[in-house]
């Protein structure tokens, strides 16, 4: 697979990490529901806003970051936010009896893959300059 085709490739998680995170910014009740959760209030709301918006726009920058420059260890950043946040899933429902967010840790283990791909991909490309 070509170089610019994987730098695509790479960049396709971090487009709903974007419009989650500006979501959170311009219409956190509307983004919130989308994640099944309710809109907190008081110091919880900032809590919310304030962690949510970072992560995901956080993992949006890093994956675009690794895409942009083809730098496998951007994308990996990205990937490591993606296997805690599935770990923490689990662990919140093993543990403290959350309810099993089934297509959430989908995929954040499918992007982890798919991030950890692309970057495997990339780093064979490492020192060369054509596709």
């Amino acid at each position: 697979m070509g170089r610019t085709i994987t730098r695509i490739l790479a960049a396709i998680p971090g487009l709903p990490m974007l419009l989650i995170g500006v979501g959170l910014v311009l219409q956190p009740e509307q983004a919130v529901n989308n994640l099944n959760m309710p809109l907190l209030e008081g110091l919880a709301l900032s809590t919310q806003l304030g962690d949510m918006t970072a992560f995901f726009l956080c993992a949006a920058a890093f994956i675009f970051m690794g895409a942009y420059h083809a730098a496998p260890r951007w994308l990996l950043a990205g990937a490591a936010l993606f296997i805690v946040a599935a770990f923490a899933r689990t662990l919140a429902w093993q543990v403290h009896g959350a309810g099993f967010a089934t297509e959430s840790i989908a995929v954040e283990l499918i992007s982890t893959v798919w991030l950890v791909i692309c970057s495997l991909i990339l780093s064979r490309y490492d020192g060369k300059s054509s596709d």
